[in-house]
């Protein structure tokens, strides 16, 4: 018995978000603020009916929708019985959908949740959790009171002197966000839901069912434990021990709830007892001594009183106080036993990493604990950790997103009776973590735009497991193994930049910055040649925003000395009938693969969704500076591109031992016109020579005499477009 899916709706971002769980992890990911911590507190939140939900809970865009009830009601002084049903609030309120995957023989287990015998097929049960009112009809009462008396002393003389203030309830909202109101009238309520009922588009959900059930079904069947990013993690020379989650406090809490207490001590703890008993004796003897002269002084001011009762001061010698100090776990030096520090002396991140996994463990043996005491125990076990890359570093993340649903499991209580499930549900920013798992297990968390005038952010939920179908499995490796080998942030980026090489991706942060873009995160990602279409079906699924920066990749078909055609690079020209050989143009703009119609695109034309292309485009260059003529340069690359947008700075006297600088420099002092220069760098280029591309651009972003180095038109158009685009759809982060 798993936990298959839960849909979540009207919960503060996350409106309407359906999320499927993995068969065993399940990631989090999505860019800041995307509503990642919001989904674990709203599935623990309805799995354990905590007492945590406040106005804030509901999402702002139906707030609106709450006052609109209050105005209704206070329109006459009867009200429509309509307006009464708790069903007015049913897409209002927070409410969350668990679906249950039943296996063959567990069904008995889930017999409280059966929709009906003659229609269920034995293999999913569904539970709605719904915050909504009480009883409608006493908040109603209540609110209409509290309004009304506001009403009469507004149309007071007193009122309209006092400067006419507004008075409390403004409205419904602000009723029940009075104090305790929202828990005098509001509660989780559970329903059974149908999986016949269910709705086969992702995003729709069946009628909340009038009939709720008495208690909360999870309790016996889901335990939930969870490991907050808020956790009291710190350096040992910030705070004290006692202030500190160390793993010295965590011994002692595993033991009070492993341990067995004196009484309940088997026959062979009876040695152990013994020892005890006389250690107490002998500490008894020295407190005695110790504490006579004190103890006596107390007896003249006939403290403690009452019939003059002798002060008697016993030691209780217990396990659990034996490791309640600094030094009680400590880590010894391998090879060198007798040389051992207290564990506040042990590397922080490392520390924190023990801290982490003792506590899943612990979480473990609470669970299986009550298997053993013959009490009924949760078949599911959920652990939920929050964004544990919070107080760890990248080496000791990635040992612990491998390491963490194996202490979950390992028992052989768990091996033995395969009923009992463990789920693991992380969220995170971190790309060491998602490098560690496959694509599968990942939910995406992607920030929108609500629906009508509204513009405050929401969220949808992209399940990364269905990004690519069975026949693109080829490519699916290709994505996974990229992203693994070079860390890169796609999935909690504002907006990705795929580049083609390491010259744009040295250079392309600081236009990004000169673009008015340095407020956003937005990832540069050099995709080592023209592989940008491999990304296609994932930056789609996920919807974030793609500026893709490629060359245009201009080529002639020639017969090779095989006989076979072949195709050659060339500068790019009009009218000679080139095509472009660069597989990203082609896969995004199938039907312009002639150089000539790619140059003479409108920018819309380069627009697909949430993905722009960008690549070379013809441009106007001053080559003589004693006139005002312009000769018009169509360049084939970054690197050209780049030279003739910025040629004045390549005029410039003493640009010496700069490398590719001053190559560029001398080609260009040799070179008669533009389109000559064009030739020199083509064939120096395409030569595989000495020219380095990446030593070229940090070079061009170091040199003080390139501090006014500008973009090229086609980045510079790519840019603006992604600013435009960023700053629509609202995805900036407010902090």
């Amino acid at each position: 018995m798993k936990i298959q899916s839960v849909h979540i709706r009207n919960y503060r971002k996350l409106k309407n978000c359906h999320i499927d769980f993995g068969e065993k992890e399940t990631v989090l990911v999505g860019a800041n603020n995307s509503g990642k911590t919001s989904a674990i507190s709203a599935i623990v939140g309805f799995l354990k009916n905590t007492d945590r939900f406040t106005l804030k809970e509901f999402t702002a865009t139906n707030w609106a929708l709450i006052n609109e009830i209050g105005e209704k009601w206070m329109e006459n002084d009867s009200v429509d019985e309509a307006l009464l049903s708790s069903h007015q609030w049913d897409t209002i309120v927070p409410s969350m959908d668990v679906w249950i995957n039943v296996e063959d023989g567990e069904q008995y287990r889930v017999n409280h949740l059966i929709p009906s015998l003659s229609t269920w097929d034995g293999k999913k049960v569904g539970v709605r959790g719904q915050y909504g009112p009480k009883d409608v009809k006493k908040l109603y009462t209540a609110y209409k009171e509290t309004k009304t008396k506001a009403n009469v002393l507004e149309s007071t003389e007193e009122w309209k002197k006092a400067g006419s203030p507004e008075l409390y309830p403004r409205n419904l909202c602000d009723f029940l966000g009075k104090g305790l109101n929202l828990k005098e009238y509001f509660n989780v309520k559970y329903y059974i839901i149908d999986p016949v009922l269910d709705p086969v588009e992702e995003d729709k959900v069946q009628e909340t069912p009038d009939h709720e059930l008495d208690s909360n079904p999870f309790e016996s069947l889901i335990r939930v434990d969870t490991i907050l990013a808020s956790r009291d993690f710190s350096d040992p020379g910030g705070q004290s021990d006692s202030d500190i989650d160390t793993l010295s406090k965590q011994f002692q809490q595993y033991y009070k709830s492993c341990g067995l207490e004196d009484e309940e001590l088997t026959s062979e703890g009876l040695n152990l007892l013994g020892g005890i008993a006389i250690a107490n004796k002998t500490y008894d003897e020295k407190l005695k001594k110790t504490f006579e002269m004190p103890v006596g002084e107390l007896k003249n001011i006939n403290y403690p009183g009452f019939q003059n009762p002798e002060i008697k001061i016993r030691s209780k010698i217990q396990i659990e106080e034996a490791i309640k100090h600094d030094s009680a776990v400590q880590f010894a030096i391998q090879g060198m036993e007798q040389l051992v520090l207290p564990e506040k002396y042990n590397g922080l991140g490392y520390r924190n990493l023990i801290s982490i996994y003792m506590k899943l463990i612990d979480f473990r043996e609470k669970w299986l604990r009550t298997f053993n005491d013959g009490e009924n125990i949760e078949p599911i076990h959920i652990v939920f950790v929050e964004e544990p890359e919070a107080h760890l570093h990248a080496q000791a993340q990635q040992v612990f997103v491998r390491k963490a649903f194996e202490a979950l499991c390992n028992n052989e209580l768990i091996k033995e009776h395969p009923w009992l499930n463990t789920q693991l549900v992380l969220s995170t920013h971190s790309n060491h973590i998602v490098n560690e798992l496959d694509l599968n297990c990942m939910r995406y968390f992607r920030r929108v735009i609500g629906d009508g005038d509204s513009k405050i952010p929401i969220s949808k939920v992209v399940n990364l497991s269905s990004t690519f179908g069975k026949d693109e499995e080829e490519t699916k490796q290709f994505v996974t193994r990229y992203i693994r080998l070079t860390h890169c942030d796609i999935f909690f980026s504002d907006a990705v930049i795929l580049v083609e090489g390491p010259a744009e991706k040295i250079l392309v942060p600081n236009f990004l910055t000169k673009a008015g873009l340095d407020s956003y995160y937005i990832s540069v990602i050099e995709i080592n040649g023209r592989h940008a279409h491999s990304f296609r079906k994932l930056i789609e699924k996920i919807g974030i925003a793609t500026l893709i920066i490629t060359d245009i990749d201009a080529a002639e078909t020639k017969i090779g000395k095989d006989g076979k055609k072949h195709l050659s690079s060339v500068i790019t020209s009009k009218g000679k009938g080139y095509k472009t050989s660069n597989p990203s143009i082609k896969n995004w703009l199938p039907e312009k693969e002639k150089i000539d119609d790619l140059l003479v695109l409108d920018e819309k034309e380069k627009i697909i969704g949430n993905v722009k292309i960008a690549f070379q485009t013809s441009i106007n260059v001053k080559w003589d500076k004693d006139t005002k003529d312009l000769v018009e340069i169509c360049p084939y690359t970054f690197e050209d591109a780049l030279i003739f947008t910025n040629l004045e700075l390549f005029r410039q006297d003493g640009l010496k031992k700069m490398g590719g600088i001053t190559t560029i420099s001398n080609l260009l002092r040799k070179s008669d016109s533009a389109n000559e220069l064009q030739q020199c760098i083509f064939e120096k280029l395409e030569s595989k020579s000495d020219f380095k591309k990446a030593d070229f651009a940090v070079s061009l972003l170091y040199k003080n005499d390139f501090i006014d180095l500008e973009a090229p038109a086609y980045i510079k158009e790519g840019l603006n477009w992604m600013k435009l685009y960023l700053d629509s759809n609202g995805n900036k982060d407010e902090k």
